[in-house]
């Protein structure tokens, strides 16, 4: 009003976008890439992932967190994830896709793409929401690996289903038991207050969603929390053309792995920091126990009420399951330790010390070049790239994530 000019609702909301396509160019010309020539080809599919990523990966816990996110552009599309977490406990990012659309076809050819570079085997293991493509893509490419529920969808499909968020809290502190003990007590607890409940999750398959029953190793990762991090720092560009979400994450990535390499460089710790705080955690809760020899590295660790665990130092177990599930010294295993004489960081697997941690950085994401730098082949050159055929409806779009809702998967475990 100050300048007397008056605009429509509408015409301030193209303002922006017309402002963009001037800068980078339309979301047209980003699928051309100002390639014009012979062949005409409309855009379906694009997977990305960097050697440095790929090389970063070998050095993590062999654990894929998968996620799908909508592009809120000109065209409609759907970014895919896959992603791991370092010895630190921070989100790598392992490969990207874009896609038309959320189906069994897309999944499929995500993971048949990720599957050329993560073998499948009975030691990997990939976490999801419940999406009933994810569940379809798994078993035709990934049949050996092991598959876990992410925990936040699922209680919140509980909260959907059943309306009772105290119920959601109750299978949530279910999923997360160490022991199989505390995992069926908390489960009559369910069964007591909601018997459909009980049975919907047992037709779901204990073992897909607990941490008592997993068959494979998911250690700390029992969430898709981390792809939820990774889409939260993607969302600036979630409405851009597709070359300059690329280019995007390509700048990310290049910093994150700069930034990462220097940490660990001037970390003098045997452990990651991360690792670290959850040990001096896991310490402060066993002070006052007492400690008894059984035999060489085999310990009863006698706490509070005289509750009883033993500890096999030699096989980094323990009763309490902690050890066993995450790889990390519990504070049993931290006080058999310390009377053995033993430094209980050396406990710690090599995942989580900070020789890895640093090796999973050593590689480089360089700056992009130009594209007339590359000598490419002419069948690429003279390839004339068309949108997607679905475009978003007109209007304002929407600019947050839409709460999940129950997600069920019909014959799916």
């Amino acid at each position: 009003m100050d300048l007397k000019v008056s605009a429509s609702y509408s015409k301030c909301r193209r303002a922006p976008e017309k402002a963009t396509d001037d800068l980078f160019g339309s979301d047209e010309d980003s699928y051309q890439n100002r390639n014009r020539g012979r062949w005409s080809e409309r855009f379906l599919y694009t997977f990305l992932a960097f050697g440095a990523s790929i090389q970063g990966f070998s050095q993590l816990r062999r654990v894929l967190v998968v996620d799908g996110t909508h592009l809120t552009g000109k065209y409609k599309g759907v970014l895919f994830t896959a992603s791991g977490q370092d010895g630190n406990f921070q989100v790598l990012p392992l490969a990207f896709a874009v896609v038309d659309r959320e189906n069994d076809d897309s999944w499929t050819w995500f993971f048949e793409k990720l599957e050329r570079i993560i073998a499948d085997s009975n030691t990997l293991t990939i976490i999801s929401d419940r999406c009933q493509s994810i569940y379809v893509a798994k078993k035709r490419v990934f049949p050996r690996a092991h598959h876990g529920a992410c925990i936040v969808h699922l209680a919140r499909n509980v909260n959907a289903k059943f309306h009772n968020k105290g119920l959601a809290k109750l299978v949530t502190n279910a999923a997360y038991a160490y022991t199989a003990d505390s995992f069926r007590t908390i489960s009559g607890q369910i069964r007591g207050k909601n018997i459909e409940c009980a049975k919907w999750l047992e037709k779901i398959g204990t073992a897909h969603w607990s941490r008592a029953y997993f068959q494979g190793d998911h250690y700390n990762l029992m969430t898709s929390n981390i792809a939820e991090s990774l889409n939260k720092a993607l969302w600036k560009c979630r409405a851009s053309p597709i070359v300059e979400l690329l280019k995007f994450i390509r700048a990310m990535l290049t910093r994150w792995f700069s930034a990462r390499r220097k940490k660990s460089a001037t970390h003098n710790g045997l452990v990651t920091p991360e690792v670290d705080k959850e040990m001096a955690k896991s310490w402060s809760q066993v002070r006052g126990n007492k400690v008894a020899t059984v035999e060489t590295f085999y310990y009863e660790i006698v706490g509070g009420f005289t509750r009883k665990h033993q500890v096999l130092l030699d096989l980094n177990k323990c009763t309490c399951k902690q050890y066993d599930r995450l790889k990390i010294p519990c504070g049993h295993a931290m006080l058999a330790a310390n009377y053995q004489g033993i430094p209980p960081t050396t406990l710690v697997v090599e995942y989580y010390k900070t020789t890895t941690w640093a090796a999973t950085y050593a590689g480089v994401i360089n700056p992009e070049v130009h594209p007339n730098d590359i000598g490419m082949a002419d069948e690429f050159v003279k390839r004339d790239l068309l949108p997607p055929k679905s475009r978003r409806p007109s209007g304002r779009p929407i600019k947050t994530s839409i709460p999940s809702g129950v997600q069920d998967v019909q014959d799916a475990t």
